[in-house]
Parts: C-alpha cells; structure tokens; sequence
C-alpha cells in the first residue's frame, strides 16, 4: 500500500486522529520478538520490511533448524545493531519450547536494558499488512493498552474439554511426538487402551494450575507494552512453580499469557485483539491456512496490523 492509498484508509484516517492529541516528534519503541524455524528469506525480509529508527529485533531461530539455514538467516542480519539473536533451544510444536523463545526475548529486552514502548510477538511467518508509520499510529493512540485475544476456558471453540485437558494431563515431547500421560483413549489398538484407560481410572493424574487463578486461553501473538512485559517478567520470577507447571501443558503459549494477565491488575487495559489477520481452514485444524494472493484483498482491508501464515515455497505472489 502506497502513502497515498493509506491515506485515503479510513481506519487509517481514524488513527490519525486520534493521534493528533500526542505532540509532534513523539514515537513509539517497538522490540520485536521474532520466533522462526525455516524460510530464511522471509524472516529477512519481514526483519527489513520492519526496520527503523525505533524498531529492535529478537530473533529465536530452532535449534533444530540446520546449519546451512541457520547461516542464511543470520548472516544478512548480523550487522544490524538492533538485530539480536538469542540463545537457541528445540521449538516442537505444541510443547513448552515456544514459550521459552518468547519469555527469554523478555528477558533479552530487560537484562540489555533495552529501551522501547511496546513488545511485539512474531513468528517468521507472519508479515505487516499495514506500513510502518501506520503501525506507530496505532500504537500512539493506544494510550498503554494491550493487545491479546482471549476467552475464559472452558471454551466451546476447543476440543476435548474445551482446552482444560491440555492442562489436567501431563503433557510429554518426545522426539517431537506428543504424549498424554494416562489421558484415556491415547492409543489405536484395543488392547493398549483398555489398560491405559484402566490406569488412568487408578492413578490419580489429573493436573491444577497452581495460584487459584481462573483460566484463560487465546491466540499465542500478542502487542504488549512496556510495564505489562515487565509484570510478566516478575510474575514468572516471583512464581517458578507456575511456570514449571506450563512445561507439561500442550501448546501452553495459548494458556500461560492470558491467564497471567486476565488475573492482573492489567485486565481493564486488555483489548481483545491479537492484531493480526489469521485464515482457519473449515475443518477443525490446529494450524491455519497458507494465505495467498486470492486472499489479499481479504487481509489488506482489514483493521489488522499483521497477517499469517504466508510460505514463499507455497506462493511467492502474496
């Protein structure tokens, strides 16, 4: 989108507004969190497409991402001065490794003593449907409130028990695969899941979230400013049983901020928006879809600030 097409956007025209009431020459900091595994091209660009002034990158790349594609992912960034990259660790989808990419960027942001407004959590995949000035607008007029989306658990929307099993069972990643521990009908042959199911009768194996703290999940993305990123920070040092509870939970990074959050003094400051454009397939599906340009006219008109998941091997027109 050009500056004269945004311009005439009225969600743009809205923002703008509304910050006419910050003086002039007042900018926001923005950290971005970046968490990525493959398509190195993509991550630079999204990293370039990002870049300014007030912008500061923390990228995650997969331990388990290889060496050739490691480099090509570092190299074009290593002499960005606000390009960091932190240490790394395995990221297996739907186990505790994703949350520990992003709670590790916190922790990056406030032990270098990094200055910015907002925290910014990205994959790889996703890219800005809306330009950089567009992205300060929105931030500037959002007086310190936070984005997230979310809803109380149970939910209708998840499976199971409405997303409560990924916490009442103790949830294992093993060489990638996941494993419930004694969760009835875990296995496909008869006789296994008899026993399995019997024991599961026995041993009394379900799980409670430590803290008497009601129960939220949501999107795993989120736009946080500065002192809700750094309540998080010490909520999870001041609280280690808490956050070991959320290494056996499944895909804990859609449970753990928002249940942190909603029982804060931060819940009157959320808004239940995560920011960005997503597509789900119609049939039930933990993964959305690949977007393409037959979806662009969908995702650029919207109020959103980022898109995923695009792949440049799917299509490269997008």
């Amino acid at each position: 989108m050009t500056i004269r097409e945004e311009m005439l956007d009225p969600f743009y025209r809205k923002f703008l507004a509304l910050s006419l009431l910050v003086p002039d020459g007042v900018t926001v900091r923005i950290a971005y969190i970046i968490i990525a595994h493959k398509l190195p091209e993509q991550l630079v660009r999204l990293v370039r497409k990002l870049n300014s002034d007030t912008a500061i990158f923390l990228i995650h790349i997969d331990k388990k991402t290889n060496a050739e594609i490691y480099q090509k992912m570092v190299s074009p960034l290593d002499n960005n001065k606000n390009v960091y990259f932190i240490k790394r660790h395995a990221c297996n989808w739907g186990s505790f490794g994703y949350l520990n990419a992003s709670l590790k960027g916190i922790q990056e942001i406030l032990r270098l003593g990094i200055a910015c407004d907002y925290v910014v959590l990205l994959s790889g995949q996703d890219y800005p449907i809306k330009s950089n000035s567009y992205i300060q607008k929105v931030l500037l007029a959002s007086d310190g409130r936070s984005y997230l989306e979310y809803f109380s658990l149970p939910a209708e929307r998840w499976d199971g028990e409405g997303g409560l099993d990924r916490l009442n069972y103790w949830h294992f990643d093993c060489y990638g695969q996941e494993f419930a521990f004694l969760r009835k009908n875990g296995f496909l042959y008869h006789f296994p899941d008899q026993l399995w199911s019997a024991l599961a009768k026995i041993v009394p194996v379900r799980r409670s979230l430590p803290g008497n703290m009601d129960i939220f999940g949501g999107s795993a993305f989120w736009c946080l400013p500065r002192d809700c990123v750094e309540y998080i920070d010490k909520f999870v040092r001041q609280n280690i049983k808490f956050v070991k509870f959320f290494k056996y939970v499944r895909l804990p990074e859609e449970i753990f901020y928002q249940t942190i959050l909603l029982n804060s003094h931060f819940q009157d400051l959320l808004v239940n928006d995560d920011l960005r454009y997503i597509s789900w397939p119609s049939n039930p599906s933990p993964h959305p879809e690949i977007l393409n340009k037959h979806d662009f006219e969908r995702f650029i008109n919207t109020e959103n600030l980022f898109a995923r998941k695009f792949d440049i091997t799917v299509d490269a027109d997008v």
